[in-house]
């Protein structure tokens, strides 16, 4: 069943996942894009104040991503996003945390849209356990039935 704008709603206050953070993976997306060395050299970030390897914040958005595609998005008419409103990083990833990601609607705009499409203000904040790695609102394009 796909989610219209006017039936969004139902997704507020749903959490979804599970995804495992790896060192090859950390590592792998830190070489690629952004190479700063507590993200790609375990010895040394082991005496860093993380006190370990620790994934770059575009690596948890990315993670984050795919668990909202996977638990939300793919069962909504969404056709992008216009941005975000906020984006943090309270606290790292380390290699081995399990990711989940959790959804709240702040808010939906009629007049920001068109007679195609309305947009959402959803919160997303992704936790490892009992810690915040990620905190966002996107503004989410998403169609109307």
């Amino acid at each position: 069943m796909t989610v219209f704008f006017e039936d969004v709603d139902r997704w507020d206050g749903e959490s979804h996942g599970t995804y495992e953070a790896t060192e090859a993976e950390i590592v792998e997306f830190a070489e690629r894009y952004d190479p700063q060395w507590f993200h790609t050299d375990p010895e040394r970030a082991a005496e860093s104040i993380h006190g370990d390897l620790i994934a770059s914040g575009w690596h948890t958005a990315a993670m984050s991503m795919r668990l909202f595609v996977d638990g939300f998005l793919d069962e909504t008419a969404a056709l992008g996003a216009k941005g975000l409103d906020r984006l943090r990083w309270p606290a790292p990833v380390h290699p081995g945390d399990e990711l989940t990601v959790h959804s709240t609607i702040r808010g939906v705009d009629e007049s920001s849209g068109t007679d195609e499409y309305g947009v959402v203000r959803w919160g997303v904040e992704t936790t490892a356990g009992e810690k915040t790695v990620l905190a966002l609102v996107a503004l989410v394009l998403v169609a109307r039935a």
